[in-house]
């Protein structure tokens, strides 16, 4: 789990770097290209076995656009603020899992994992600050990406438990690659002015020539996202999603790491302080078993 975040939590680093020069449309065709040209070279070297067996498609396109909502919105957020903050915001929703949980999956909620949770989105609060004077209102893209990423990990536990790992990864990338292409084709026909495709060029910017550093960013885009994507998958696959899902609370500090390393942004000490809060009601809520 924590390998995935990790690797998760690179590719996603990758994405705000190369949201500078090409669009968030361009970024998913061409990692999705890439990464179903692994998938394929694996079956066809090792054959179609139970890993990439699709038992309810069906769910799994629907799980697939919802993902691909959850990250557009996510990485949009990214390009109008800090990696950190962003992540933040996104990472409110382990809450709606353990709701959703609760509510369609029959899971119990204890005390103690209701009360940590109630600590990690108090954590998350201490990182956004809405009461500032100039509250972050470019973070309710995130916050939106939040509740449709919730919803994709449920399904997964709740209606793909039985299909392949691999299979429900093949397919989200395929839907991933569609998507893409329509949105490609769609700013070609509309043809917004520059001044509007200047204010939100990871949105409305259409194909761009990748320099040749951008090639190697996206490659390492794609390894680090199919790894972390299907370790992810096979998580939320063996477990309560109630349970898991607030352990990728421990994606925030990776995240902020992230930030100080690659772009010099120090958080501040009210934001260490609900790094540490967010993190702790994680520990607590795996260590408080299911009870």
């Amino acid at each position: 789990m924590l390998l995935a975040l990790a690797l998760l939590a690179v590719q996603d680093a990758m994405a705000k770097v190369l949201g500078e020069t090409l669009s968030i449309w361009q970024f998913h065709l061409v990692r999705s290209i890439f990464i179903i040209g692994l998938i394929g070279l694996y079956a066809w070297l090792r054959g179609i076995g139970p890993g990439l067996a699709v038992h309810s498609p069906g769910w799994a396109v629907l799980r697939g656009a919802l993902m691909y909502a959850a990250f557009l919105l996510f990485y949009l957020s990214m390009t109008l603020a800090s990696f950190s903050l962003s992540a933040a915001a996104f990472f409110t929703m382990p809450l709606y899992i353990t709701i959703l949980g609760i509510v369609f999956g029959g899971e119990r909620a204890s005390a103690i994992r209701l009360a940590a949770l109630a600590a990690g989105f108090g954590g998350v609060l201490l990182i956004v600050q809405p009461w500032a004077e100039e509250p972050a209102f470019e973070l309710i893209y995130a916050l939106a990406g939040a509740v449709c990423y919730a919803l994709a990990m449920s399904m997964t536990r709740l209606k793909l438990s039985a299909d392949g790992s691999a299979g429900i990864y093949a397919v989200q990338c395929l839907v991933y690659l569609q998507v893409s292409i329509v949105g490609i084709m769609a700013l070609d026909l509309l043809a917004p002015a520059a001044q509007t495709v200047e204010a939100m060029p990871f949105l409305l910017s259409g194909w761009t020539v990748p320099s040749g550093a951008s090639w190697w960013i996206l490659l390492a885009a794609a390894a680090t996202h199919l790894v972390g994507s299907l370790a992810l998958i096979r998580a939320y696959q063996s477990g309560e999603a109630g349970m898991v899902g607030p352990l990728e609370y421990m994606y925030l500090p990776m995240a902020t790491l992230l930030d100080i390393a690659v772009w010099g942004v120090t958080p501040t000490v009210t934001a260490l302080a609900g790094m540490g809060l967010i993190a702790a009601a994680g520990i607590a809520i795996a260590r408080a078993g299911t009870g």
